[in-house]
């Protein structure tokens, strides 16, 4: 393997290495995107399971497991609780969702929930510089209301402005209400509802359209990933046998390419195949001739 022993040399070791590394991150890469794709699986597979169930009471919530589950929620908007939440497009469109705190029962016990009302543009909730923006307040007094359950989610850790929420986080969402609003309110649901109705005066939250059940290219882009591992460590061997045949033409500092060899000279060198014997056709006598051979030896017999 003596044609092989630049492979010690530091600029092949850090050849080497570089590729093991590469071939790692993709492998990495691959499997985050396997995760990402078994994500959507799951998501998609708990909407198409929930979404058209019969409507359920508040008590049979008991966690995550119910995400999309339809239910009713007897109580009412807490006044002054409105925020909004930024950076949530809709079909594509700037959005702004507008959230509210609403109080029910549970099991005879009052509970405060986040209840998700819809959305507007954000031009039509911010304004457009001209006109100042208008969302239109929760009704008040004691209603029904349909929802679906949604589970809460992470912490968001930034201060938003006032007003404005970052995460559909209960506890942020709280921190995001005047204090003296949210003072003396019931315990508050570990998650929040989404409502399925909508008014249809002006300013009202939109509903929010079925989600897609997609799953992307996620389960593409493992595969993808996975052979740029192979392909990251497939690169040494085949950099490696090229150079090799180079050096095999360097023989005491003499490059033979630059010579005008013969391919004789070139196949005694080792430098290129040997070449296979001629297999001479046999003519029309020779064959004549083992007919003859054949059947002298049959006849001696």
């Amino acid at each position: 393997m003596a044609q092989y022993s630049f492979l010690a040399t530091p600029r092949w070791i850090g050849l080497i290495v570089l590729m093991l590394i590469a071939s790692i991150a993709c492998l990495f890469l691959g499997e985050w995107q396997y995760g990402r794709y078994q994500e959507k699986v799951a998501a998609a597979t708990q909407l198409t399971q929930t979404w058209d169930r019969e409507i359920v009471p508040l008590e049979d919530i008991t966690g995550d497991e119910n995400e999309w589950q339809l239910t009713s929620l007897t109580g009412e908007f807490v006044p002054d609780s409105q925020v909004l939440l930024r950076g949530r497009s809709v079909n594509s469109l700037p959005a702004v969702h507008v959230i509210a705190l609403f109080v029910t029962e549970r099991g005879g016990e009052p509970l405060t929930v986040v209840v998700d009302r819809g959305w507007v543009y954000q031009e039509q909730a911010e304004g457009d510089g001209q006109t100042d923006g208008f969302v239109q307040p929760p009704p008040t007094g004691r209603m029904t209301i349909e929802a679906r359950m949604r589970p809460s989610e992470d912490a968001f850790d930034r201060t938003p402005p006032e007003g404005y929420i970052y995460t559909l986080n209960p506890d942020q969402v709280l921190a995001g209400i005047p204090q003296d609003v949210t003072e003396g309110l019931p315990p508050v649901f570990d998650g929040r509802f989404t409502m399925t109705e909508h008014s249809d005066e002006t300013g009202a939250p939109q509903p929010y359209p079925k989600p897609s059940t997609t799953l992307g290219n996620h389960l593409a882009y493992s595969w993808e990933w996975r052979f740029f591992a192979l392909a990251a460590l497939a690169v040494v061997p085949i950099l490696a046998r090229r150079e090799a045949q180079d050096n095999a033409w360097i023989i005491d500092g003499v490059d033979l390419r630059e010579l005008d060899l013969t391919d004789e000279e070139k196949r005694d060198l080792g430098l290129a195949p040997k070449r296979a014997p001629e297999r001479r056709t046999p003519s029309d006598e020779d064959i004549e001739d083992d007919i003859l051979d054949q059947a002298s030896a049959i006849s001696s017999k």
